[in-house]
């Protein structure tokens, strides 16, 4: 009698799982952003669905859509103890992850969005200044444990760049390529092109504190701006046209 009542609450908690809404996603998501990020439109089930991925202003009354992408899950490797992941967008794969018994892994990311729908999900006041431009992410795999170790590379490169701190300029693009090693890892920036070069080191340590070092040249009338509006960040040096970057 006991293993026809276990094998009842089994096969109804794995009819529960199977059928959990794609609402459950949207939650996720938010709980992990504080809310600035959400799944709009949810539908279907958490192992295959649809919706739409947009950020959210400060107060939360108005949303950016970025991504309308549909998902899938991978169930050919669960003997093993693996679990993949699939969002598509337009028929593309923009991001595949695999769950391991170790951690999980980022196997493939190719992600388009405007630049302030990525830092909208980042906690630094760093990440709130106004960043304008099309940001396109992607990496060929970065494995993490379940204690938030992560290894591997990813580049962000940032088109039409600007920022509200400096309203009605377009400053270039640039590429910023990050390397986690374990729970601390390295940063590097360079100007692709434009008149306002960007170029600098950094990376952020095991406790997550961001550092930077780097140099600012261009016409005088903006850099000169920038250790004003950006105080304790950006240095001014014998000359109008750069400014040294600190960030600690």
């Amino acid at each position: 009698m006991i293993w026809r009542t276990l094998l009842f609450a089994a096969a109804l908690g794995a009819l529960v799982l199977w059928r959990m809404p794609a609402t459950v996603l949207d939650r996720a998501v938010a709980d992990a952003t504080d809310g600035r990020l959400r799944l709009l439109d949810a539908h279907g089930t958490v192992w295959a669905g649809g919706g739409t991925f947009a950020s959210l202003s400060g107060d939360g009354r108005a949303a950016q859509p970025w991504l309308q992408g549909r998902w899938r899950t991978e169930f050919g490797a669960l003997a093993t103890g693996r679990l993949g992941w699939r969002l598509d967008e337009r028929g593309e794969t923009v991001l595949h992850l695999r769950l391991l018994p170790g951690g999980v892994e980022i196997v493939r990311a190719d992600l388009d969005a405007p630049l302030g729908a990525l830092l909208d999900s980042i906690p630094h006041p760093l990440a709130r200044a106004g960043w304008r431009g099309a940001a396109r992410l992607d990496t060929p795999g970065i494995r993490c444990d379940w204690r938030g170790a992560c290894n591997g590379p990813a580049r962000l490169q940032w088109r039409d760049a600007g920022v509200d701190l400096v309203p009605g300029r377009l400053f270039g693009d640039y590429e910023l390529s990050a390397t986690a090693r374990g729970k601390s890892g390295a940063l590097d920036l360079r100007t692709l092109s434009g008149a306002l070069r960007i170029d600098g080191r950094g990376g952020w340590t095991e406790h997550g504190r961001i550092f930077f070092d780097g140099r600012v040249e261009g016409p005088a009338e903006i850099v000169g701006r920038l250790p004003n509006v950006m105080d304790g960040i950006a240095y001014p040096t014998d000359s109008p046209t750069v400014a040294e970057i600190r960030l600690r």
